[in-house]
């Protein structure tokens, strides 16, 4: 069981290192546009995709709206709720928000991985299971092989010599 345990988790470590690489450009993205102590974060819970964003800005004509767009226009995951923080200032927006505040997305989004790693899983246990079966089964047939082969080479009694 424990080995089943991490082998999910490294299914779920591996499905996630896409992620990873893609807040890291959107974190540089925002430094890049003039943002600083930026942190950002990327979660997802029961199907919803929830990017956070907390920065400064030494531009005071820079609001969460700025930061909302550049997510919305260059984040290529799946976004359904945006959290900004941006000098003191908080910023929630659902994608429906985003869509009519910023139109469609410029970047293409990338295929929601949630499901596929779901699906990895569940075949790789279908996997798993059918190769216990068969070591099972072959166990079964090498033990049955074994225990004929030396009922057929049964040693002959011994025989007892008289003492001379």
């Amino acid at each position: 069981m424990r080995r089943l345990a991490l082998f999910a988790l490294l299914c779920l470590t591996l499905a996630g290192c896409g992620v990873i690489g893609d807040v890291a450009d959107l974190q540089a993205r925002l430094t890049d546009a003039g943002f600083s102590g930026v942190s950002t974060n990327h979660s997802s819970t029961n199907g919803t995709d929830r990017v956070d964003v907390s920065a400064t800005a030494l531009d005071e004509t820079k609001t969460p709206d700025d930061i909302a767009e550049i997510v919305w226009d260059t984040y290529p995951r799946h976004v359904d709720q945006l959290s900004v923080s941006l000098n003191g200032t908080y910023g929630n927006y659902t994608e429906e928000e985003l869509r009519a505040t910023f139109g469609e997305r410029a970047v293409t989004e990338k295929a929601d991985d949630d499901a596929d790693v779901g699906r990895t899983i569940v075949t790789w246990l279908i996997v798993a299971a059918v190769v216990f079966v068969l070591f099972v089964i072959g166990m079964i047939v090498l033990i049955v092989f074994l225990v004929r082969r030396t009922r057929r080479r049964r040693m002959p009694p011994p025989q007892f010599y008289p003492y001379q």
